[in-house]
């Protein structure tokens, strides 16, 4: 009997290495990713002082502007990045994939900011997530880490000032209970800026 324990926890230990490395891998990768994507849309805003129209920014940009009922003047910015890919030589227009998106809004003075990185299946790979002023908080980031579509890293971070840095206050592999409705509707906004992406690509006119 000792020894079938002994056996059991030597496996649930390597089960746990094997977790770990796979997810330090998949983190640097994310990294990796993200820091190429930020190099990208530095260029165009670059190219953007410059006056310059080549090369043509690979993005799609909605603007939604509304009065709301209680909070006023509403503004909703949602910038998606793509790659394109062709599968043959026949081909005359590449395929457009979903590769980044920023998305910026306000209700009344408090105001949000968040980031979605995708993979190439376009699965979330990574979630940044800011919010303020709230409750005896003025920031609160989120950012959520994903390999092949699953959860493997949480951490949130917090600062009561903006003169103030940022402290962790949450890091783990699950999302705790407080931060969970939160996290669902990143998750529903990942999906719907697919859909909107997805949406305007098709309605393209080629």
């Amino acid at each position: 009997m000792r020894q079938i324990v002994k056996t059991m926890m030597m496996v649930l230990l390597m089960c746990s290495v094997a977790y770990s490395v796979q997810a330090q891998d998949a983190r640097k990768a994310i990294r990796e990713h993200y820091a190429a994507v930020k190099e990208q849309l530095k260029m165009y805003d670059e190219l953007k002082e410059t006056g310059d129209i080549y090369p043509v920014p690979q993005m799609y940009s909605v603007v939604v502007k509304q009065n709301l009922p209680a909070t006023g003047y509403h503004e909703e910015t949602i910038q998606m990045v793509y790659r394109e890919e062709t599968k043959s030589d026949e081909q005359i227009y590449s395929d457009l994939y979903l590769d980044f998106a920023t998305k910026k809004y306000n209700f009344a003075a408090r105001e949000f900011y968040e980031e979605y990185l995708y993979d190439k299946q376009g699965r979330v790979q990574f979630i940044y997530a800011l919010e303020s002023d709230f409750g005896d908080v003025f920031q609160r980031e989120y950012r959520f880490y994903f390999s092949q579509g699953k959860l493997i890293d949480v951490n949130v971070k917090s600062r009561a000032t903006d003169s103030e840095p940022f402290k962790d206050v949450y890091s783990g592999n699950s999302v705790p209970e407080e931060y969970r409705s939160y996290y669902q509707r990143r998750m529903s906004s990942a999906k719907s800026v697919m859909t909107i992406f997805k949406t305007i690509d098709a309605s393209r006119e080629l």
